[in-house]
């Protein structure tokens, strides 16, 4: 794979975008609770700096260079003590600790510099696994993660695929099945999973979507001898089926 490619895919990863839509979400609910005083205390004015630690988690889970990580730990640190201060816990002035942005931005920009672009395709991959396996089965477990797999068995029974805060890239296009039939588990919690299948395989779908969606744009075949089920749910996740 082109090295242009690969980031490409990371800086696409579909836990970026859950994680923008919880944002997004949680602001329109502190919005709304605010006009309905439900609370006496501004939860829109008081707990907006949580959209910093949220998006400095997509930087730690997903980093897109060298110094994601740097900048993903100060944009929560950053989040917390202004939620912090917001309650009346800390006091924090920003006319004394800007200069601190400075020298973390300093830091980040020499990471980038002592990692060129080759070593920082390597960093990202240590949240990315790209693989190809020949398993009648698969078992794929992705927490605060992504895993890419290519799956070629000739004789392909189904298998798992469990996913919290992360992505899954399943390939099936190359595999086959003996038996009629074959039964795939999907938990997608928080995350994005994208499958791949035959042309000539029939998809029978039974997730169960919880505040999530499932997308299948397979096109059923005409005379399928043989069929893929899809078992479980989403919350707060997404499934998308192509062939």
């Amino acid at each position: 794979m082109r090295p242009d490619r690969f980031r490409r895919h990371v800086h696409q990863h579909p836990g970026h975008r859950i994680l923008f839509g919880l944002g997004v979400i949680g602001i329109g609910a502190l919005a709304l609770l605010d006009n309905l005083q439900v609370f006496g205390l501004p939860l829109l004015r008081t707990f907006w700096p949580l959209a910093l630690v949220l998006l400095g988690l997509a930087r730690l889970v997903w980093p897109r260079h060298a110094g994601s990580w740097l900048f993903g730990t100060a944009l929560i640190a950053i989040g917390g003590l202004l939620t912090a201060q917001n309650l009346g816990y800390t006091r924090l002035e920003l006319r004394d600790w800007w200069p601190v942005l400075v020298i973390l931005a300093g830091l980040s920009i020499l990471l980038r510099g002592v990692f060129p672009r080759r070593h920082r395709i390597d960093l990202a991959n240590g949240f990315s696994t790209s693989m190809l396996e020949h398993g009648d089965q698969v078992n794929l477990d992705a927490a605060f993660s992504g895993i890419k797999q290519q799956n070629d068995s000739r004789s392909f029974k189904g298998g798992r695929i469990d996913a919290t805060f992360g992505g899954v890239e399943l390939d099936l296009r190359q595999a086959a099945m003996e038996a009629p039939e074959a039964v795939l588990d999907i938990s997608a919690r928080f995350s994005g999973v994208e499958l791949r299948v035959p042309r000539d395989w029939l998809v029978v779908v039974n997730i169960v979507p919880t505040m999530g969606a499932v997308n299948d744009q397979t096109v059923p075949p005409m005379n399928p001898a043989h069929r893929l089920v899809l078992r479980g749910e989403t919350v707060f996740g997404g499934l998308e089926i192509k062939n």
